[in-house]
């Protein structure tokens, strides 16, 4: 109940933060705020101009999708804003379109054209979140391993590093280029249209970077550096007019200009880009092929990062968390960003947990956090347009390495076949593929690997002494004849596992021509369904055609519920099936071993192997991994 209870959906998620607020805690709130935001300038517009969106796009949901996904979503020291992995999504995707639909299309056009497309991107991605959050749907994240996640990050780092070479650099992105091995080859290849003031530019501000973040891990170092480089192209620039104007023939100031052309410079960043432009979303169904699939991974792979820094703080903190609280919050942000022209948000590991670190109490701290960048970009946007791009892409190449967690990829990459596997193979995928592919080819691999472990259920076989007590058997005896075999079946029976439990059933019956009655425990068997039952009834018909007998004990109600609906039971027989008592827990199997003796009785009046009278049966503790029958290792082929 506690569980369910914790997993709805509220629209006053919040006010549970504010029963007890104090002074205290409001400090602590506005200062690690105002902390947090000193982070989350830089990486705003870095990610805005990754995705190839105004400087504006970033800003708005930084700001005012953040508030929303702040004040409905479950976690108290969640922060969000623009991520880079689905900054690069959202970059390939909108590429992909304008190179397909509309090649011929340039300027101010394009430009509006790419805020429409972003808009119904949008629309889509926070629908589907919210979908997902009022069905429950908050545990199939439960099915994309950690693995894809690793390996995905992984990939985007190495995309965020290639990505951001041609404009650290100075070199033309051409549009042809859809993998990251093509653009490394392009790379390689191309060196020559390197532009060597835009380079050093880049190459400079990379190298402040490293030698902060060799000092001191915790200073801003990408706010400081982005100061330092607006402060001096400002001025230079204003040095540069001041000289052209006065006609001084100290320098060659024109061909000083003419050098620093090429550098790209960031946009207008001013106050018109707090203001949201209100409307409703482009929606165009002759792209939604396109959208659709980025979409979904653009809202998976948002929730996943949300969720994953939620729960590694609440850990920390001991909060309660709803999945699909989150979910919602996130899908509201989202949506409510799509009417504004803001990109979609995620959750920041890195901001969160500094955000815990510095103390925040309750979420008002992440709207602070949002309201001082909006403050801190009004007052200092004359400054900020100035900034070069090969800027923004030193931080962000600087950045790719605090985004791989090595310790979790060495341990994906040691602690079995399957994860190695699944973690190769995504950051593989997103080398040769695009992006959005490889994530679903993680996570595709990642479900059909559990799928696999799931459709093996265990069956542990016991044998009863002359004292009537429960006994698991050694493997060396599995083979050993006996009229009554006694078999608790373990683990999932939904249909993808139905035929192997068939198959190893009617394997032990087939091999051992001696047991005449089989006993079935499906107490801790999961998920039965009308394939399990098929299966059932056809081993049922099975044993019965070579005058054998099928009983079933430990059934719980759900299970006797489906067995009803189905007919299971009339085939069967009501006398041959015991539910399970939790007040008497053996009774069930004590009744089915009466009813085997009974009916081995009525077979024979010469019963070979004599069994006692059952008085008491406890069941054993523990079971080792010798005493379960692989049901894979027991498969023959299977009569329709």
């Amino acid at each position: 109940m506690s569980h369910s209870h914790h997993d709805e959906v509220s629209l006053i998620a919040f006010q549970k933060d504010f029963e007890k607020y104090s002074w205290s805690a409001f400090r602590l709130d506005l200062l690690s705020g105002l902390s947090v935001s000193m982070l989350t300038v830089p990486q705003v517009m870095a990610y805005a101009l990754v995705a190839g969106l105004p400087v504006s796009c970033g800003i708005l949901a930084s700001v005012f999708s953040a508030i929303v996904v702040a004040i409905f979503c479950s976690s108290r020291h969640l922060i969000v804003g623009p991520s880079n992995a689905i900054a690069i999504l959202i970059q390939a995707c909108i590429s992909e379109i304008l190179f397909t639909y509309y090649r011929d299309i340039s300027g101010p056009e394009k430009e509006q054209l790419i805020l429409q497309i972003l808009s119904q991107l949008m629309l889509l991605v926070g629908a589907i979140q919210i979908l997902a959050a009022f069905f429950k749907l908050g545990r199939l994240t439960h099915f994309v391993s950690h693995t894809v996640i690793i390996g995905y990050i992984s990939g985007v780092a190495l995309a965020l590093v290639i990505n951001q070479i041609f404009p650290l650099l100075g070199m033309p992105v051409p549009r042809h280029l859809s993998s990251l091995y093509e653009m490394s080859v392009y790379i390689l290849t191309h060196l020559t249209t390197i532009n060597w003031p835009t380079a050093l530019i880049g190459v400079t501000c990379l190298s402040l970077l490293l030698i902060l973040r060799r000092i001191d891990r915790k200073l801003p170092s990408g706010a400081i550096v982005l100061a330092i480089v607006a402060l001096v192209a400002y001025f230079f620039g204003y040095i540069y007019n001041y000289f052209i104007v006065n006609e001084y023939q100290f320098f060659n100031w024109e061909y000083i200009g003419k050098i620093m052309e090429p550098i790209a410079l960031v946009g207008e960043t001013n106050g018109e880009g707090l203001i949201p432009n209100w409307g409703l979303p482009y929606f165009n169904t002759g792209i939604m092929n396109n959208l659709l699939p980025v979409a979904f991974a653009i809202a998976l792979l948002s929730v996943m990062e949300a969720t994953t820094a939620s729960k590694s703080i609440a850990v920390k903190s001991g909060q309660h968390l709803s999945t699909n609280q989150e979910i919602f919050g996130v899908g509201l942000g989202n949506f409510f960003g799509a009417f504004i022209g803001a990109m979609p948000v995620s959750g920041s590991a890195a901001r969160s947990s500094l955000n815990f670190e510095n103390g925040a109490k309750t979420r008002l701290a992440a709207i602070v956090s949002s309201l001082t960048v909006a403050l801190i970009l009004f007052a200092f946007g004359f400054l900020i347009r100035h900034i070069p791009v090969a800027a923004f892409a030193a931080l962000l190449v600087a950045s790719a390495s605090n985004i791989v967690n090595l310790k979790q990829l060495f341990v994906c990459l040691k602690a079995t076949r399957s994860d190695a596997f699944v973690l190769i193979l995504t950051i593989l995928s997103c080398i040769f593929f695009r992006l959005d592919i490889a994530f679903y080819i993680g996570v595709i691999m990642s479900i059909s690997l559990y799928l696999k472990k799931a459709a093996i259920p265990q069956l542990v076989e016991f044998t009863v002494d002359n004292e009537g007590v429960l006994h698991t058997i050694d493997h060396h005896h599995l083979q050993e004849p006996r009229s009554i075999r006694f078999i608790k079946v373990e683990g999932e029976l939904f249909f993808g596992s139905a035929d192997l439990f068939q198959a190893a059933l009617k394997s032990i019956t087939e091999d051992d021509t001696t047991t005449r009655v089989l006993i079935l425990q499906l107490k801790n068997a999961r998920d039965i369904d009308a394939t399990t039952c098929l299966a059932l009834q056809q081993l049922h018909h099975y044993l019965k055609s070579s005058g054998r007998h099928l009983i079933g004990c430990g059934l719980t109600h759900q299970i006797w519920d489906v067995l009803s609906d189905s007919g299971i039971i009339d085939i069967v027989g009501k006398s041959n099936l015991f539910i399970f008592d939790e007040k008497h827990p053996q009774l069930s199997v004590q009744k089915a071993f009466i009813r085997a003796h009974e009916l081995l009785s009525i077979d024979t009046a010469n019963i070979s192997e004599i069994v006692p009278p059952i008085t008491a049966m406890p069941m054993p503790e523990a079971i080792s991994d010798s005493q379960v029958i692989d049901p894979s290792s027991v498969i023959s082929p299977v009569a329709n």
